[in-house]
């Protein structure tokens, strides 16, 4: 085994996801924060924002749809999405010291593509310091959908063996470890760090 690839998710890893600091600043609190929260973020239907395959206008009423008695309140979070993303400190510091040392760096987020637009030139200003990137909304396809891990080895000829992949979320690895990636699980900058030094190491 010889990784030559290194895979990163973009929330919780490059930048964090702060839907909750969103709504809160728009003043939005107790029971009224469940439900918008409920109705938009973790409802079943925020993959299909990641998917990208309905539009906008559709989704945003699917949201509504949900917290009837606060309309004005889930329109306000929607016109307020660019500011859930934030890029972490080390993001392209990162990136560059992991180019440095001769890894080919790639992207594989669930992300839609109206926050890709909202937010491509300050958020995600990392993406011309990468090898590729693929997101959800190009594919159709959400992680942990297997179909979606397959996209990005036949659009870059990526090797799994010579893979390694970090994401926050445990059940998106388990697919990639079971054909051959190597996964590491994101807590903390530092934890993921020292293991990727073990992993790389280990060749």
């Amino acid at each position: 085994m010889m990784i030559r690839n290194i895979i990163l998710d973009v929330g919780m890893v490059l930048v964090d996801f702060c839907w909750q600091d969103v709504i809160k600043n728009l003043e939005i609190t107790g029971r009224d924060f469940e439900i918008v929260a409920d109705a938009t973020v973790r409802s079943s239907e925020w993959n299909e924002y990641d998917r990208s395959v309905i539009s906008d206008e559709e989704l945003l009423a699917q949201f509504k749809s949900k917290a009837p008695q606060l309309e004005d309140k889930v329109q306000a979070f929607w016109d307020h999405m660019s500011d859930t993303i934030v890029q972490y400190p080390y993001a392209k510091t990162w990136i560059r010291s992991l180019k440095n040392d001769g890894y080919r760096i790639y992207i594989l987020s669930n992300y839609s593509k109206r926050t890709y637009e909202l937010t491509r030139e300050e958020g995600l200003d990392f993406l011309p310091l990468v090898d590729g990137a693929v997101f959800s909304c190009e594919t159709g396809f959400v992680k942990p959908e297997k179909e979606i891990y397959h996209f990005i080895m036949d659009k870059y000829g990526l090797a799994p063996s010579e893979c390694v992949f970090i994401d926050d979320n445990a059940l998106n690895l388990v697919y990639p470890n079971q054909i051959g990636w190597s996964t590491i699980q994101f807590h903390t900058f530092e934890q993921v760090q020292k293991e990727l030094r073990t992993i790389l190491k280990q060749q």
